[in-house]
């Protein structure tokens, strides 16, 4: 089956063919309940009789209403993922958002009075048994308490991202799921989808790679003025924002969201940087095996072996279950129903939207994935992570409600990072050949290279965006020079980019979807070297304390999780040990080059 096709997902476990008036419904019906819990509730949970019972009761209520939204928000939201060319799926989700944040402002009171309670009253509550797995979301709430504005300001702000940090969201996604490029391929004329495209940037053929990226990150370079203009007033909304709530620097939101330290994250990053030479390591080796005396920007993925592995995605299934069943039956019996139930959506089409998630929805239904199968290694880790993402959801959604379901940040990639590294050593451990050997080592090296290294540089560059960006409007040049600039740090003269390449910033959607994600795959990719290291010492005995962490999803603080597990990272040398990792993969790829 090429490219899997008509591996479509079934969205009927939300809704039954997609019946927008039964989704609208139950927009209004959420947001009645919403009305329904502010008139119950307003002005009670401050009030100095609010006991434990009272709040659990309130947090169980406010959960059944967020279930309620949270259906009808996420079907139109995977709608528009699936098609973001139907004029009918933009009106929904249009519509859900709308309804989303009227039903934020109805609530915002709710996690206000939580924040405004008197210390000594919270303690008492959180110390009480009745209130039993929410002590650890109403901590997380008091955390924001120095940064949160009256109520009145933060149903403005939440009703004016609708037109603002919102619509400019909207804007990327829908302007870059209409993006066809025209390349020349033996001869013919082709018009390529984004993910077709990225496909051909591991194509053998030198010329044909060149040509790709250059008509690739062009497009975005010619469509300059808009990508400048979105990321520029996403960037001037988060500085208004941080002034108002009185932030003292761009990412302090996202320490506070992730629930670590700024320190830690600084460590992490300077060690990471500090072990920027395996990175420019591996690229000088690169160039020996495609024969040349330096990469070209458009190297950077280029197949290592003189032929390309071709997994159709009943193959690729295979091997990502089997991956799983080796390290636990149970595990692959789990995931066994994304294919089977059809949670999954892996065919190529135009107006998909490119790029590969996993979207969680509530601890009653399944995860559904999203990704663009292309036939190759890279499809299968890819399906192999996301599923990982998946086997996270269902695994947090036994234990948890909703409010403690969703990891944060710092710990969403850990399951799935975890699920690449399983399939590595299912493919290192078959009888393979040395060139598809090689060709595995190179793969997952590139892998954590962009997982680590590269996400960190990409956080730097969107720091540095921020921190100008926020005091006066950056031209596009600007954010170029920003941009080479923290690539040469990483890359230092090992590649030579093509000119058109300074534009890739404005390629990447967490810069506009999600501020300040990027570290999150850092944390989590060194967090899974230190884990599977500790598996591969412990066995079996692991799998008990792995399956306690992805259940416990954002029930405690993550600190405390990994400690339970055995680990620290506030330590420097926890995130040193990660890059022993990499380093030992890095050596066993010389050897194979070297009797290549």
């Amino acid at each position: 089956m090429e490219k899997a096709k008509g591996i479509v997902w079934d969205l009927s476990d939300l809704y039954p063919d997609a019946d927008e008036t039964r989704i609208e419904k139950d927009m209004q019906e959420a947001l009645e309940l919403a009305r329904d819990f502010r008139t119950r509730y307003y002005g009670k949970i401050k009030a100095a009789d609010c006991d434990a019972a009272r709040l659990r009761a309130a947090l169980q209520d406010y959960e059944a209403m967020l279930e309620k939204i949270y259906r009808p928000y996420v079907m139109a939201s995977l709608l528009f993922s699936a098609d973001g060319q139907n004029d009918h799926y933009k009106a929904l989700l249009a519509k859900a958002q709308d309804i989303n944040s009227r039903i934020e402002n109805e609530t915002l009171f709710f996690g206000l009075e939580i924040q405004r309670m008197p210390e000594k009253q919270a303690k008492a509550i959180i110390g009480d048994p009745q209130i039993g797995h929410y002590r650890h979301f109403i901590e997380s709430e008091r955390l924001f308490t120095p940064y949160t504005l009256s109520e009145k300001e933060e149903q403005i702000i939440n009703r004016k991202n609708l037109s603002g940090r919102t619509a400019f969201v909207n804007l990327f996604d829908e302007f870059t799921s209409s993006f066809l490029w025209e390349i020349e391929i033996d001869g013919e004329k082709k018009t390529l989808t984004d993910s077709e495209l990225r496909q051909l940037m591991r194509h053998p053929d030198a010329e044909l790679r060149y040509r790709v990226k250059k008509a690739h990150d062009g497009k975005y370079g010619d469509n300059a003025i808009i990508f400048t203009n979105i990321f520029g007033n996403i960037i001037k909304d988060h500085a208004t924002e941080m002034e108002l709530r009185g932030y003292d620097d761009p990412m302090q939101p996202s320490y506070l969201r992730n629930k670590v330290s700024a320190e830690v994250v600084e460590t992490m990053m300077r060690v990471t940087m500090d072990h920027y030479s395996l990175a420019r390591k591996y690229y000088e080796l690169k160039a020996r095996v495609l024969g040349a005396k330096k990469l070209k920007g458009s190297d950077l993925y280029a197949p290592v072996a003189k032929s390309q592995w071709t997994i159709p995605f009943d193959e690729g299934r295979k091997l990502v279950l089997d991956s799983f069943s080796d390290f636990s039956p149970e595990f692959a019996g789990l995931l066994e129903q994304a294919f089977s139930k059809r949670w999954i959506d892996a065919e190529v089409r135009p107006g998909k939207r490119g790029g590969a998630f996993c979207h969680g929805v509530t601890p009653s239904t399944h995860p559904y994935v999203l990704v663009n199968y292309v036939d190759n290694l890279d499809s299968v880790y890819t399906l192999a992570h996301e599923l990982g993402h998946a086997l996270h959801d269902v695994l947090a959604g036994e234990q948890q409600t909703l409010l403690t379901y969703h990891p944060p940040l710092v710990l969403a990639e850990t399951a799935s990072v975890f699920a690449e590294m399983l399939l590595t050593r299912k493919l290192l451990n078959m009888e393979l050949d040395r060139e598809t050997r090689m060709q595995i080592l190179a793969s997952k090296l590139e892998d954590f290279l962009g997982t680590i290294s590269r996400q960190t540089m990409y956080t730097l560059f969107e720091r540095d965006a921020h921190l100008e960006g926020g005091q006066r409007r950056l031209a596009a040049d600007e954010l170029c020079n920003m941009w080479i600039k923290r690539r040469n740090e990483m890359y230092g003269d090992v590649v030579d980019f093509l000119p058109e390449e300074r534009w890739f910033w404005s390629v990447i959607p967490h810069f506009i979807h999600t501020r300040f994600y990027c570290y999150a795959y850092t944390f989590g990719a060194l967090l899974v070297l230190a884990l599977y290291h500790q598996y591969e010492q412990e066995g079996t005995a692991f799998l008990p304390k792995y399956r306690r962490l992805l259940s416990a999803g954002d029930s405690d603080w993550p600190e405390k999780l990994v400690a339970d597990v055995g680990l620290d990272f506030r330590s420097e040398s926890f995130w040193q040990a990660g890059f022993r990792v990499v380093d030992s993969l890095l050596n066993e790829f010389e050897d194979a080059v070297r009797w290549a």
